[in-house]
């Protein structure tokens, strides 16, 4: 799948309920980033783990399927492979987004220290 039907699959599924305005602000504006989502908290608090909660719910879950995209370096996501199965693995990486075959979950490892990962579960 291309960066720009990721981008847009990944909105509908995860950041449904975000008011178009706040979307807008946060989300999609020229430089932003979907993980704004949840470090802007545009989601309640309950929907999705931050953190090393986030890196334990990405280690245990099921990953067949899943993919991922580094969303500076690549234009169309790739199949997540074993050594990509664990979030230490993706904390070596700059800004990694991966998401279940279904866009059942999405696990997102950011470019910045201080924010994330996220992890999110519908």
């Amino acid at each position: 799948m291309t960066k720009n039907e990721f981008y847009k699959q990944w909105l509908e599924h995860f950041a449904v309920g975000i008011p178009p305005k706040d979307l807008k602000k946060y989300v999609v504006s020229t430089g932003n980033l979907i993980w704004h989502t949840f470090s802007w908290k545009l989601l309640d608090d309950n929907k999705f783990l931050e953190g090393d909660n986030a890196r334990k719910a990405y280690n245990e879950i099921n990953k067949r399927g899943a993919q991922y995209i580094e969303w500076f370096e690549d234009e169309k996501t790739h199949d997540i492979t074993w050594e990509l199965n664990s979030a230490s693995a993706l904390d070596r990486m700059v800004e990694v987004y991966v998401i279940a075959p279904d866009f059942s979950w999405t696990y997102i490892k950011t470019h910045e220290s201080t924010c994330g990962p996220y992890f999110m579960k519908l």
